[in-house]
């Protein structure tokens, strides 16, 4: 009787050994894209940043970070900055992220802007604008204007 207990005692002991060890939690996605030029890499120890709910948001330059004070909402974008995953972000004033001439560039509803086919279009910069406006058919697609009529 005796062997039979030190055999269930060895078995438990065995079984909390041999138990699945704790999970790893994965190391945090880091930023590496302006949020606002998103093509623009930046450098978490040089660049300059804005903080929104404890979530450092480093931006590439200071034109990025005067964009970004303007209207924060408009950049607040977890593809960009992966640590807003699941922070509750202010809704975008506008459908429209992105500039139709010089793409890779977010927008805000304080920036440039003009009428094309009756809808309001946003554009990055003035100069992305007179761009717009002597060829729009060349930068008016669906894909980067979602408020475009359809067709």
């Amino acid at each position: 009787m005796l062997r039979t207990h030190v055999a269930a005692l060895v078995l438990l002991g065995a079984s909390a050994v041999h138990a699945d060890p704790p999970k790893p939690t994965a190391p945090p996605v880091e930023q590496k894209f302006c949020p606002v030029m998103t093509k623009d890499e930046i450098d978490p120890k040089e660049s300059k940043f804005e903080t929104y709910k404890g979530v450092k948001i480093y931006l590439c330059c200071d034109t990025c970070v005067a964009k970004y004070r303007r209207d924060p909402a408009a950049y607040l974008d977890p593809k960009f900055v992966p640590a807003l995953a699941g922070v509750e972000l202010p809704k975008r004033g506008i459908e429209q992220q992105f500039c139709p001439v010089y793409r890779d560039k977010k927008i805000s509803e304080k920036d440039p802007s003009a009428t094309y086919k009756g809808v309001k279009v946003y554009f990055y910069n003035a100069t992305a604008k007179e761009r717009f406006e002597k060829d729009p058919e060349r930068y008016a697609t669906a894909d980067v204007l979602p408020q475009l009529p359809k067709k």
